[in-house]
């Protein structure tokens, strides 16, 4: 389950740029910067949104899922300076949007990591794995179908009444972007290392599902502001690596989910072919005989063997780089890179104050 074109654990996404900004946002109100950077990430989704109608272009979905949680995760963070823009269920409504294309996402996932397994597939194994891809595929199809439908009138709503209202103007406060995100940065480190903190075995999947979600926060405070930072690029590096390999762990789960509803829907459709040709064939005929030799079960318990032995190498190395060091380096790095973010603003303070120290009275 090697990473390639599409973002999965199963199969992978090309990696994102840092977005590129002025060094004048972190002197900016909160509130105003917070306000630009949910406008740029709204343009990026509209922008992918027009792709979904190409049917070639097979990173539209996974760009538009990017922005909008980009989106969701600046609102979420900067809520206390947001809130009078974006009300409550305004918020709310992002995050329903991208959930209504997760399954489009995890089938592509899906798909893409059984195209690696085609070749280690045996000939007894082979009616599971082509039922299971014949099953995905139709959802696929399915799936991206009712998005190409919906999607576009149910953003472009949605866009429009963010937009509106985040270009309104707002007593914007006294706190600039590099303070408060400062603060936001070391709240959300120690929450990703608390959460790591209790991965301790290959078994603790709800434990690396946890840390997962915190770094995946982490990242997208940081990467806006990376290229502001000292080595900001490298820090983002260090937090995806993390995140990719957890990442692939939570596909192999949502995987092993789908495997056993399929198991079950695949016994269900052998028994009622077999029970249909048994009605109208005799005992010994041909086509009878292919039926009860048919079986996808073997396919699929060979997949699902697959499935955990990817998940015990993705979670031991996720313990070998938590034990060799590798994330208390990155926490390190990182308020080594919330010092950096929070001189400039200090800096200024300063010399304000040396500059009212020795102006002339009136």
């Amino acid at each position: 389950m090697h990473r390639t074109t599409t973002r999965c654990g199963l199969a992978g996404k090309p990696a994102e740029k840092p977005i590129d900004m002025k060094t004048s946002l972190l002197q900016k109100p909160a509130s105003r910067a917070a306000r630009e950077l949910a406008l740029r990430f709204l343009k990026d989704a509209e922008a992918a949104c027009r792709r979904l109608a190409d049917p070639d272009d097979i990173e539209a979905l996974h760009d538009f899922r990017v922005a909008l949680r980009r989106l969701r995760s600046i609102v979420r963070a900067y809520t206390p300076h947001l809130k009078d823009a974006l009300p409550k269920k305004l918020r709310k409504r992002i995050g329903e949007l991208a959930a209504g294309t997760g399954t489009a996402r995890d089938t592509e996932v899906q798909l893409a990591w059984l195209v690696q397994q085609r070749e280690n597939v045996r000939p007894h194994e082979q009616p599971g794995y082509h039922w299971i891809v014949s099953r995905l595929e139709h959802r696929r199809l399915e799936e991206y179908a009712d998005l190409r439908e919906r999607l576009p009138t149910d953003f472009a709503r949605l866009r429009d009444r963010l937009k509106t209202r985040l270009e309104l103007n707002y007593d914007d406060g006294d706190e600039t972007l590099g303070e408060v995100t400062a603060t936001l940065l070391l709240e959300a480190a120690d929450e990703f290392h608390d959460e790591l903190a209790q991965v301790h075995s290959e078994e603790n999947e709800e434990a690396v599902h946890r840390a997962r979600i915190a770094a995946k926060r982490l990242r997208y405070l940081l990467e806006p502001l990376a290229k502001l930072l000292p080595d900001g690029k490298a820090l983002v590096r260090e937090l995806k690596e993390f995140q990719e390999i957890m990442g692939e762990v939570h596909d192999v789960q949502v995987f092993g989910i789908e495997l056993r509803q399929a198991a079950e829907e695949a016994g269900a459709e052998r028994m009622r072919r077999l029970i249909d040709l048994s009605l109208r064939l005799p005992h010994d005929d041909p086509e009878l005989e292919a039926a009860r030799h048919s079986d996808e079960r073997a396919g699929l318990i060979a997949l699902a063997h697959e499935l955990h032995e990817r998940r015990l190498d993705l979670c031991a190395r996720l313990l070998a780089k938590v034990n060799e060091g590798e994330a208390d380096r990155f926490f390190h790095h990182l308020e080594a890179a919330v010092a950096e973010l929070r001189r400039p603003t200090e800096e200024t303070s300063d010399a304000d104050e040396h500059e009212d120290e020795n102006r002339v009275p009136d």
